[in-house]
């Protein structure tokens, strides 16, 4: 009978230490509405938000889109940004994840290839 309840006991805390440990992936985790996102690689994804609508190595096609962006969403503030001979376009900066997702549902209307950014540092 000893025997029966060790083997028992041994067998529940394999069982539980495999099901705490088995669960690996990304993990996002809410922390307040100002949504900070933490991930299991300890990257932070924080506000303020942006929505990246286009990147092209060339200057002309990038104040074209910018423009373009402009008269689509007025209510908005759209950025040119240079990184190495690279220019992208990023409208907003949105104080929520949600506000964020938000406007990324609209925008993707008129930019099916837009993503969204937070001010992480790689």
């Amino acid at each position: 009978m000893k025997n029966k309840k060790i083997y028992l006991s041994i067998f529940t805390l394999t069982l539980c230490f495999t099901i705490c440990t088995a669960q690996e992936g990304e993990t996002l985790t809410k922390q307040s509405e100002s949504t900070t996102i933490q991930t299991t690689n300890s990257k932070l994804i924080s506000p303020p938000f942006s929505i990246q609508i286009h990147q092209s190595e060339t200057l002309k096609d990038a104040n074209n889109i910018k423009s373009k962006a402009r008269r689509d969403f007025p209510g908005i503030t759209s950025y040119l940004k240079n990184d190495n001979n690279t220019y992208s376009i990023t409208l907003g900066k949105f104080k929520t994840l949600n506000e964020a997702q938000e406007r990324l549902k609209t925008i993707k209307r008129k930019y099916p290839q837009a993503v969204l950014l937070s001010n992480q540092k790689e």
